[in-house]
C-alpha cells in the first residue's frame, strides 16, 4: 500500500522531471534485463542437466517475455515508447540490461548465476515498486511477483545442488561473483538523482543501494549455509556511469544475441 501522505500518480503528469526520467530508466532497465533473461532461459531449454530443468527453463523464458510485454505496455502508454523501437531499433550499446547477460551463457553454473542472482536483482526492484504511488504499475507488478517467486525457488535449488558437487563449486562461485559484480554496477551509485527522486515520491519504497545489498545478503546467507564464501562489494567508484544504460562504459548484448532477439532471419514473416 502507498503511504496515505504520498501523492498518487495516475500518469506521469505532476511528477517532477527527475522522477519521470528516473522511472522510465528503471522500467527500461528491468524490461531489457528480462528480455535477455528470457532469451538465455529459452536458449537453455535444450541441454539442461535434467529433463525437469528443461521444462523449467521453458517456463522461465515464457514468464520473462510476458513480463517484458507488461513493462513495454506501461512504457508505451506513459512514455511513448513501443516494443518495436525498444527491441528492433535500438543499438546494442543503448540497452540497459545487467551486463552478465551480454554474452552467451556457456555452462550450467552460469545459468544458475543468471537465475539466482540476476533474476533476483530485477525482482527486488519490482518489490520496491509493489506499493508504488505510480498507480499504473501496481497491478502489473503483482502479476510479475506472483511468477517470480518460483524463479527464486528454482535458482536457490540449483545453487544448493551445484554447491554440493565438488566438480562444480569453483565454477559456481566464479559465475556468481561475476553476476554480483554486474548487478553492483547496474544498481548504480549511491544517491543517484533519479533513484532518490523515485523514493522521495513514493514510486519506489527502497533505494538501489539497499536493493543491491539485499540481493548480496540473500546469496551470501545461502552460500554460508553450504560452506561457501561470497564476498561482493559495489564498485569503489562509478566513473562514467550512465543512468540510461546503467553502465560505466560502452557495452551491450552481442550482435548474435540481438540477431536472434529481433528475429532478423524471419523478418519477412513479421506481421505489420
Amino acid at each position: 500500500m502507498t503511504n496515505p501522505m504520498t501523492v498518487e500518480f495516475e500518469t506521469t503528469a505532476g511528477m517532477r522531471p527527475e522522477c519521470v526520467k528516473g522511472l522510465r530508466e528503471i522500467l527500461v532497465a528491468c524490461a531489457d534485463t528480462k528480455l535477455l533473461l528470457g532469451y538465455h532461459y529459452g536458449e537453455w531449454t535444450f541441454g539442461t542437466p535434467e529433463l525437469e530443468a528443461a521444462v523449467a527453463s521453458c517456463s522461465l523464458a515464457q514468464a520473462e517475455l510476458g513480463h517484458v510485454r507488461l513493462l513495454h505496455a506501461v512504457l508505451s502508454k506513459h512514455f511513448g515508447d513501443d516494443s518495436n523501437g525498444l527491441v528492433e531499433q535500438r543499438a546494442g550499446n543503448a540497452y540497459a540490461n545487467i551486463a552478465f547477460l551480454d554474452r552467451s551463457i556457456e555452462d550450467w553454473a552460469g545459468f544458475v548465476a543468471a537465475n539466482y542472482v540476476v533474476d533476483h536483482a530485477v525482482t527486488r526492484v519490482l518489490y520496491s515498486l509493489r506499493g508504488s504511488s505510480f498507480k499504473p504499475l501496481r497491478m502489473s507488478v503483482e502479476k510479475m511477483l506472483d511468477e517470480e517467486r518460483y524463479h527464486l525457488h528454482h535458482g536457490r535449488g540449483w545453487f544448493r545442488t551445484l554447491a554440493g558437487r565438488d566438480d562444480q563449486r569453483a565454477a559456481l562461485l566464479d559465475r556468481v561473483h561475476a553476476a554480483l559484480d554486474a548487478i553492483g554496477v547496474w544498481f548504480g551509485p549511491p544517491g543517484e538523482v533519479g533513484d532518490q527522486a523515485l523514493v522521495a515520491a513514493g514510486i519506489k519504497s527502497e533505494n538501489n543501494a539497499v536493493l543491491r545489498q539485499a540481493v548480496t545478503d540473500e546469496v551470501a546467507q545461502l552460500a554460508g549455509s553450504l560452506d561457501l564464501s561470497i564476498d561482493a562489494d559495489p564498485p569503489a567508484a562509478f566513473t562514467g556511469w550512465q543512468p540510461e544504460t546503467r553502465r560505466m562504459a560502452l557495452g551491450g548484448p552481442e550482435d548474435d544475441i540481438l540477431f536472434h532477439l529481433r528475429g532478423t532471419k524471419n523478418e519477412i514473416y513479421k506481421l505489420t
